[in-house]
């Protein structure tokens, strides 16, 4: 059985409606799968869309059909989409002080950071060149990893004299951020508040995950994972709450046997022990009761959540 999509749905509960078009009908390329919803954002491949009850769901734009794809070539859908993922977003440190900037991707890259020619270097920047709020959380970032408190500028010099010249290097793991210079900077998962990280390491082991061991990139789910990132980033700046982590979900509509199958689409989320997140998954079944054994026979360890009929 091969499927029509993959659709990545993320569970939100919606407390505003700001920067969301009236709700219309998306349909399927098959014509098979209908969904009643609002769009939130779109990209060349994804779009993004929220249902009444407030969940969210990414699609291929290749799986949709002809209409659905010369809307999100008018001018209306590209200001939409524009008003929710360029909006000023601002984030909760650990300390509870504020980063005001916008969630663009996730990464894992070193940072050197050095003492030469009597200036401070971080990467290939004067450290003294970095905008104030990266100075600080270059600090912050060394308080973390050396374990010095209250690290300020005279500390920060200080510490890079001690080193004699040598550079130290730091693997570091989180989000590329785009401040108001127009510039991307790294920003470290551990400077962020538990709350913030909720969101913001849902997509992180799929897109890790992209990195094989033999140094070959799956860009593709790069991009996919990077543009989730940016959806649920923006979502939450818009006055939304995550209710759940991101689900995932696939869409199987060629498998029908007209006449002898209905489709169904079943929420299941994962059992005790079972770390991974929440799916949504459409199979066939003659009814609800059928659909979701089905699911559950694909998917073992979760539990059974809504179920809707989405093709007769």
């Amino acid at each position: 059985m091969q499927p029509v999509s993959r659709l990545i749905a993320m569970s939100l509960l919606c407390f505003g409606a700001t920067g969301v078009a009236p709700a219309r009908t998306w349909t399927d390329k098959t014509g098979k799968y209908t969904l009643d919803a609002e769009l939130f954002a779109f990209n060349d491949e994804h779009v993004v869309v929220q249902r009444e009850d407030g969940e969210m769901g990414m699609f291929p734009i290749e799986v949709l059909s002809d209409a659905d794809k010369d809307f999100l070539e008018s001018e209306e859908a590209a200001k939409l989409s524009g008003a929710n993922l360029d909006k000023e977003q601002a984030w909760t440190m650990n300390d509870g002080t504020r980063l005001v900037g916008r969630i663009v991707d996730y990464t894992k890259r070193t940072v050197t950071v050095q003492r030469r020619r009597a200036k401070s270097w971080v990467n290939d920047r004067q450290y003294k060149s970095l905008p104030p709020v990266y100075q600080v959380i270059i600090r912050k970032s060394l308080e973390h990893l050396e374990g010095i408190e209250d690290v300020d500028d005279r500390k920060f010099e200080s510490w890079l004299v001690q080193q004699k010249g040598q550079p130290r290097v730091f693997e570091i793991e989180g989000v590329v951020i785009e401040l108001a210079d127009g510039n991307e900077y790294t920003v470290p998962f551990f400077l962020f508040s538990n709350d913030s990280l909720k969101i913001l390491k849902a997509g992180w082991d799929e897109w890790l995950a992209a990195h094989s061991d033999d140094g070959q990139t799956d860009y593709e789910t790069k991009n996919d994972e990077a543009f989730r990132l940016q959806s649920m980033a923006a979502a939450m700046q818009h006055e939304r709450a995550i209710r759940r982590e991101i689900a995932v979900a696939n869409l199987s509509m060629n498998a029908v046997t007209a006449g002898l199958t209905s489709f169904w689409e079943v929420t299941l989320y994962p059992g005790n022990g079972n770390m991974a997140a929440p799916i949504w998954v459409v199979v066939p079944g003659r009814n609800s009761q059928q659909a979701r054994f089905n699911a559950l026979q694909q998917y073992p360890g979760f539990t059974v959540g809504p179920t809707r009929k989405v093709s007769r």
